[in-house]
């Protein structure tokens, strides 16, 4: 795994995958992929929303902070050649109110004709050692997927996360409320399996 800094943001790439920060012109194969319940997974479909209203949003949010904040952000997950595949991105949660205490959400979303090659555990062991590099008081990166997504639970276990539990009932999805698997990976844990 090797890493390079271009334009300020830390670029990581392994097994022919590489993170990179989104483009204009990646927003509108972003937003037909979010709307498209085939293209994005049913594991990461939010529910019927138009392409252009979401490109709209992501186009806003990519003039704003280029989609990468404190709290949360997203990366286009590429090929060696700079082909787009997906993307990463996490999200802000806390355990306590001291700052010590917050801790990354991850997750991942391919394209269908990329999806069970490895591609996204790569993508999801980048993000890890990207969050962990950059921040060197950061404890603990956690993830959660359905129970019923075999693929994610394989990925994640791949990249060094340990089950934690099943969160009851967390996503509302397909009209019912199903349940989430817990996971998370530790510094320590981190640091044992990075090279």
């Amino acid at each position: 795994m090797s890493t390079k800094k271009t334009s300020g943001e830390t670029q990581g790439s392994a097994d022919g995958v590489r993170l990179r920060p989104v483009e204009a012109g990646d927003v509108g194969w972003m937003a037909e992929m979010a709307a498209d319940r085939e293209l994005i997974g049913s594991h990461n479909w939010g529910g019927p929303r138009e392409a252009h209203e979401i490109e709209a949003d992501l186009r806003e949010q990519l003039v704003a902070t280029g989609l990468i904040g404190p709290d949360n952000g997203t990366l286009i997950v590429a090929l060696a050649d700079d082909t787009p595949i997906g993307d990463v991105s996490w999200r802000t949660e806390r355990w306590g109110p001291s700052m010590r205490s917050r801790c990354p959400a991850i997750g991942v979303a391919l394209l269908p004709a990329y999806r069970g090659r490895g591609l996204g555990t790569v993508a999801q062991r980048l993000l890890v050692d990207r969050l962990f590099s950059g921040d060197p008081d950061l404890h603990r990166v956690q993830s959660d997927t359905a129970v019923d997504n075999i693929a994610e639970d394989r990925a994640l276990l791949k990249v060094g996360f340990v089950v934690e539990g099943v969160v009851r009932d967390a996503e509302f999805r397909d009209g019912g409320f199903h349940d989430h698997t817990l996971y998370s990976i530790l510094r320590s844990e981190w640091e044992a399996w990075k090279p």
